[in-house]
Order: C-alpha cells, then structure tokens, then sequence
C-alpha cells in the first residue's frame, strides 16, 4: 500500500513538472514578472510607464536584475546568519534530503500481470480456424485498442491534473505574479531612490561622475528649465527620464547634446 502511494505521488510530481514546463508557462511566467518589475521600478523612481515602455522580449532582462538584487539580499541574508543558525539550517536540510530520498525509493519488483485466460482461449481458437482472417483483422483491431486505451489513460490522467493544478497556476502567475513583481520592483526602487538622495551622482564603487547636464533650445518665456543636471534612469526613443536633486524630470533629447565624464569628487 505504502509502496503504492509513493509511485503515485512520483508519477503525480512527474506529470505537474511536464505539464508545467511542456506548456512554456515558466517562461511566460519570467517575461511577465519581469515586465512587472520593470514598472513598479521606474514608477517609484517617479517616472510613468506609458512614457517608457519596454518590448516583451526586453522583460527578461529586468528579470534578471530582479533575480540579481535577491542574490544580492540572500547573500546579505547569509551574511548576517550566525553559526548556530547556519548550523540548525543545515541539519534541516539534511533531515528534508533524507525524508526525500526514503520516500522516492523505487520498488524494482516487476509485477505480474493479470491475464483473462477465457478470452486468450477465445481468440486462440478463432486464429486457428481462420487464419487468414485472423491475419487481416487482427493487427488494426490491436492497433485501435492499444491506441484507445492510450487516448484515455493520457484524458484521464491530465485532466484532473489540468484542472487542479495547471488552470490555478495560471491564474497565479495571470493575476498574482505582476503583483509581487511590481511590489518587489517597487522596493528595489525605493531603495535606489534613498541611495540617490544622498549621492545622485555616483555610488560608493564609481570612478565617474554618472550625471549629465542638458542645455535646452529655450526661446523667450517658458516653463522648461534651461538646464538641467542629473542622472538619466530611463530612455524610450527621444524621451529620458532624468532624476535630479529637486525631483524626477521626464524630457524630450535636446538637440545638441555635449557632455564631458568628469571623476567623482569625493565628498569630505
């Protein structure tokens, strides 16, 4: 019975695996968490996503990142870890490793199939006396049963499957999975955004002044600024969103543009 139970719960796992990734909704999953992150990103720097749209097969790049900062805060995490935490961490892992491994033993013996004698009988004695018939109708007989019990045990098989676990996982990843990615890209841009407030121009790492100052092609009274001097976030086209120290700026390119790198001035 035990034995049972386990290789039903591996041909289940098995099955989720194929169906999930067979059907390439991991992969949608990552452009589509990555397109989130994206936009809750810039949206919380201060900049719109309509104005700076990206391609679907960009929002694997952002994935990426995403995926870098959470190294980066895992890291952190393990940083922190002290050696009698890092050790009740190990010891868990071990233990789930171990219940794992005993649960997946695989039973080698084969097991004997069930034959109807009655009906062996049956077809038996119709072969010998109708061999000729026997040889033309047979084979296609033979075929159409083997096939049909395939079609079935496949119906039946994935259907539940389908149903209790690929068309709620799609919702998840439809409906849930651009939450967590704005969200998540939200807080990495908040972070960017409190580390820009006290350097605009540069992190702790950078050789090179990161801002930029643009002259615009201003005639007579105007709104725009003259100038402005800062850091560029985001580019669509002609249009930049460029953060400064009195607040995010989204702007069209100025004609001319000339700008010398200059070394980071190191704050005393």
């Amino acid at each position: 019975m035990a034995e049972n139970l386990d290789s039903t719960v591996q041909n289940v796992i098995k099955k989720v695996i194929l169906l999930v990734f067979g059907s390439g909704l991991i992969t949608n999953a990552l452009y589509i968490y990555g397109l989130a992150y994206y936009e809750g990103y810039i949206e919380r720097l201060g900049f719109e996503y309509i104005f700076f749209p990206i391609k679907w097969e960009d929002s694997i790049l952002w994935t990426y990142y995403a995926s870098r900062e959470l190294g980066v805060s895992t890291v952190s995490f393990w940083a922190k870890l002290t050696a009698p935490m890092i050790i009740l961490i190990l010891i868990t892992a071990y233990l789930v490793a171990r219940a794992w491994m005993i649960i997946n033993i695989d039973n080698k013996t084969p097991k004997k199939k069930v034959l109807n004698f009655k009906i062996a009988k049956m077809i038996y004695h119709k072969k010998i006396k109708y061999p000729l018939v026997f040889k033309i109708i047979y084979p296609p007989v033979k075929w159409l049963l083997i096939m049909e019990q395939s079609i079935w045990a496949f119906v039946a098989s994935y259907f539940v499957l389908i149903v209790l676990f690929f068309i709620p996982l799609f919702i998840f990843i439809w409906v849930y999975f651009p939450i967590l990615g704005v969200n998540y890209g939200d807080s990495i841009g908040e972070k960017r955004y409190q580390q820009f407030q006290k350097e605009l121009c540069s992190n702790e790492n950078d050789y090179w002044n990161k801002c930029i100052e643009f002259i615009n092609d201003v005639h007579g009274k105007s709104v725009i600024p003259k100038k402005v001097y800062g850091r560029v976030i985001v580019k669509n086209g002609n249009l930049i969103g460029v953060l400064t120290d009195s607040g995010p700026i989204t702007m069209t390119i100025p004609k001319t543009i000339y700008h010398k790198t200059e070394i980071k001035v190191e704050s005393e």
